[in-house]
């Protein structure tokens, strides 16, 4: 089971303030074998374990969160966990507002697809807002889809918090606070019985009486003294500035080839030019996003209890290593493992910025980058490039292809492909959208195209399965529809015909999922055959 604590802390935390050590002489975790084994045991009561789908255990947790980059990320690691129930999410007040980072936490959720689940809001403390909210609150946002509004009012946290614990039965509840611990206190001081349905606390900062306390402690001492004082088990991180784990350029490239929701969030979120300087100069590090990688496999660290502090426990053992590859795994999730990443030949990396594309493009990138991942973006980009003009089939073709490898499991070069899309345009161009993103190619040898009977359809080989697709009659009518009226008022492959495509085709390429576009039928091939 697992369970947990969280950021570090020694020389600069995340926002940028002195952290240092616990009192008593230079902050150790002191511990013997024996109480380590007691340690666990509580984290096992804390985590209480329920079956999921997968014959795995899941933990029941709340998540109040002040929605710092860092949270963000840790949420997207979160919600990718098969190892987290997430009951609850409340924001406070610390890096964003409770409101700012309410509104915020929607969008998060939306792109997340997060099923859905109660949500709070803090109260404002009413305190000089840090100097780095409008980052917290700005930063990046605005390139994520807009969710719908929530109605009013917006539940408050404490209510929430007391609701779900109130439900809780024999499973005991994991509270992961990110931020200040206000919520959690205000309800332990209305309802004291409360801390009977939590089995522990995963707490981002140190305790109140450390001898430098992290902010989140400051911004709310009396709260965490409360809650540091009311018995309950409290898991905390607290690093070395030489231990942290850098989130510098490398990390975020390794992040860029993967195609999972997490990873798209973590990567639009850290794309923009003032985290990428950050980056540069070293300063961001991996702070929050532990409680995600602790909650999804403790087994890669230790925790042990502080000396006279027989109720609050830290990190005895940490590999920045494991952690590097952890954080990796848990952001590639299931996606990745079914569609292997596209390695460039002679580019570094392919192009995202989209002050690197034309005005017309530019502003749909960070959607089609979110929506359909960067596995499909560089298939449809090189599609594009390689076909001369953007086209309607084309790109479906692209999509036919990823979609093709996804469902089989197959990597670039491995799948033979038979197009019916014949060779007569516009239908025909499907065909070069297929070739860039199976790697089928006519070189190779490996996809041929059928002229007879001409169908927006493919069939996709791969070992003893086969795969058959077309796109769906009414996309198909659709389609056909859209390309006759163009047609009809500006005539064929006229220059207006040619740019109206393109704006047509920008609306297909952004809102057709490629998991809802097409009929497919997955069959196995006799053996001999």
């Amino acid at each position: 089971m697992k369970l947990v604590p969280k950021r570090p802390n020694n020389g600069k935390n995340k926002r940028g303030n002195p952290a240092g050590v616990w009192s008593g002489g230079a902050m150790r975790c002191l511990a013997l074998a024996v109480v380590a084994a007691a340690a666990a045991a509580m984290l096992w009561i804390a985590g209480a374990p329920r079956e999921s789908a997968g014959h795995d255990i899941k933990i029941p947790i709340i998540i109040d969160t002040d929605m710092a980059l860092d949270d963000v990320g840790a949420l997207a690691l979160i919600a990718g966990s098969g190892h987290a129930e997430i009951e609850a999410i409340v924001t406070s007040d610390g890096s964003s507002s409770p409101r700012a980072g309410f509104e915020n936490l929607l969008r998060i959720l939306k792109f997340l697809e997060v099923p859905e689940i109660s949500l709070g809001m803090g109260k404002s403390l009413g305190q000089v807002p840090p100097p780095w909210r409008e980052h917290s609150e700005a930063l990046g946002w605005a390139r994520l889809p807009e969710a719908a509004p929530f109605k009013e009012p917006v539940p408050d946290a404490v209510s929430v918090i007391t609701r779900v614990l109130s439900k809780t039965e024999e499973n005991k509840i994991t509270y992961v606070c990110l931020g200040p611990l206000t919520n959690l206190a205000e309800v332990l001081r209305i309802n004291p019985s409360a801390k009977e349905q939590i089995g522990g606390i995963l707490y981002s900062g140190t305790p109140p009486k450390a001898q430098n306390p992290d902010w989140n402690t400051l911004r709310d001492e009396k709260s965490a003294q409360a809650v540091f004082s009311s018995g309950l088990p409290i898991y905390t991180f607290s690093f070395k500035e030489a231990d942290l784990l850098n989130f510098d350029l490398d990390f975020f490239r390794e992040i860029q080839k993967c195609s999972s929701r997490s990873c798209r969030l973590i990567e639009l979120l850290h794309r923009d030019n003032r985290i990428q300087e950050r980056m540069k100069t070293g300063h961001l590090k991996v702070w929050d996003e532990v409680v995600a990688l602790y909650l999804n496999d403790s087994s890669l660290w230790g925790m042990e209890p502080v000396q006279g502090k027989p109720s609050v426990f830290c990190l005895s053992k940490w590999d920045r290593k494991a952690a590097r590859s952890a954080y990796l795994e848990l952001a590639a999730g299931i996606e990745d493992q079914k569609l292997s990443p596209r390695i460039p030949v002679v580019l570094k990396q392919y192009p995202v910025n989209p002050a690197d594309f034309r005005d017309d493009l530019s502003p749909l990138i960070p959607k089609i980058v979110a929506v359909h991942g960067i596995e499909e973006w560089k298939a449809t980009l090189l599609t594009n490039e390689l076909h001369r003009h953007l086209g309607i089939y084309s790109i479906f073709g692209a999509k036919m292809g990823i979609r093709a490898r996804e469902i089989l499991g197959a990597s670039l070069d491995e799948l033979r492909v038979e197009s019916q899309a014949g060779l007569k345009p516009p239908m025909s161009c499907m065909n070069d959208g297929l070739q860039v993103a199976t790697g089928a190619s006519l070189g190779r040898g490996t996809i041929r195209v059928s002229e007879e009977k001409p169908a927006a359809a493919a069939t996709f080989t791969f070992g003893q399965k086969r795969l058959h697709m077309r796109i769906k009659d009414d996309i198909s009518k659709r389609i056909q529809a859209d390309i006759k009226t163009i047609v009809k008022r500006f005539g064929a492959l006229t220059p207006q015909y040619f740019e109206e495509v393109r704006n047509l085709s920008f609306r297909y390429w952004a809102d057709m999922n490629r998991a809802q576009i097409f009929e497919e039928v997955l069959e196995n091939i006799p053996e001999g055959t």
